[in-house]
């Protein structure tokens, strides 16, 4: 792609009419990334603008930063590209569990979805192997447990169940400890009275996270359906930080 063109895309995605940023700029860039229409050196002075976008003054040009990381990475093929610069990663997983603007669907802005999209982007980067687990694992915690008055609604707790199954397709040795114990933290603080959103968030998480676990799940990768290793003992970790939100619903004992 001439560089004229690649410099529309990329200008395109912080576009307030979405029909220009999510149906032109980044389907455009997704097409051409996955028809490897870019060379080595606009793959990276892609990313390292992507790195540029995290810190945008409008949250809908912020979220669609981590779209293009996750269609990088799925394409991301050694040795031609090189090793994944860690500080495309880095900048990934600062802004993610911080953002605050956590707005699913807007009716003036269309989609602004961080958390959504910051979690496709960490699925496809544990899914490929391109960070550690524990690493990523501890940003999915940092993401939930994060202070929050805003209880999400747009499927987010689906996408960020969906990344720790791509982290774990990816590294079937890795086990859920990065993510459970600062769950289990937080959960121990409740109180009597309204559930806070972030517990509410990440309750319903786990929750899809377990179901996920129990039937085949489709690789990110290949679109396969596979098994998770170890899937039972995994389970049995989720029910174990979940059974004192719901001590009247399930024993959780081994």
């Amino acid at each position: 792609m001439d560089q004229e063109t690649l410099d529309r895309y990329v200008d395109g995605l912080t576009a307030v009419d979405p029909a220009i940023r999510d149906d032109h700029a980044f389907t455009g860039l997704a097409t051409v990334i996955t028809e490897d229409g870019l060379s080595t050196g606009q793959r990276r002075w892609l990313g390292d603008r992507m790195v540029e976008r995290l810190g945008h003054r409008d949250p809908f040009a912020r979220s669609f930063a981590p779209l293009i990381f996750a269609v990088l990475a799925s394409t991301w093929a050694a040795p031609e590209d090189g090793e994944w610069p860690p500080e495309w990663t880095d900048a990934l997983l600062a802004w993610w569990p911080t953002e605050s603007d956590l707005r699913g669907h807007d009716p003036t802005v269309g989609w602004i979805h961080a958390v959504a999209h910051g979690a496709d982007a960490v699925g496809t980067l544990g899914a490929t192997r391109l960070a550690p687990a524990d690493r990523l694992l501890s940003a999915v915690a940092e993401r939930l447990t994060a202070t929050t008055e805003f209880v999400w609604r747009e499927q987010e707790d689906d996408r960020v169940a969906a990344a720790v199954v791509g982290i774990l397709l990816g590294n079937p040795e890795a086990g859920l400890e990065p993510l459970l114990k600062p769950v289990a933290a937080m959960f121990a603080t409740g109180e009597p009275g309204p559930v806070p959103a972030a517990a509410t968030n990440t309750m319903r998480t786990l929750r899809s996270l377990y179901v996920a676990l129990g039937n085949s799940v489709l690789h990110p990768e290949t679109r396969e359906p596979q098994r998770i290793p170890n899937a039972p003992t995994l389970q049995q970790d989720i029910a174990e930080a979940l059974q004192v939100t719901t001590p009247w619903l399930f024993n959780a004992a081994r």
